[in-house]
């Protein structure tokens, strides 16, 4: 890829992120959302945190090179169970953290 492309593409991956967020905002006060729409918003949040952290977890180390860690693996399972049981963000950050940090310690020479 060339510079000029890498630039392109991260100008246009920025001007679709601010549409798709100032769509909301610019919205009318009597705009009527759909019902999917509303709906489908709520898991939002429940599937950003797993995007941002599992290619950490299944992929760690520098590009190309693939470092995998069985104790991330551990703690990422144990966050989602977690998660799955509480329903908490914070329950979950600091289980999943706090796992990890555990073992790292007890299974460290």
């Amino acid at each position: 890829m060339n510079n000029w492309e890498v630039w392109l593409t991260v100008i246009g991956m920025g001007i679709v992120t601010l549409a798709i967020r100032m769509s909301f905002i610019l919205l009318p006060a009597d705009a009527r959302v759909p019902e999917l729409l509303k709906r489908s918003l709520v898991y939002i949040a429940a599937a950003v945190l797993p995007a941002l952290v599992m290619p950490d977890v299944l992929f760690r180390g520098q590009l190309g090179v693939h470092g995998f860690d069985p104790l991330r693996l551990v703690a990422a399972i144990l966050a989602g169970l977690v998660a799955w049981r509480t329903r908490s963000i914070f329950a979950t950050l600091f289980a999943g953290l706090g796992a990890l940090l555990l073992m790292r310690h007890l299974l460290s020479p």
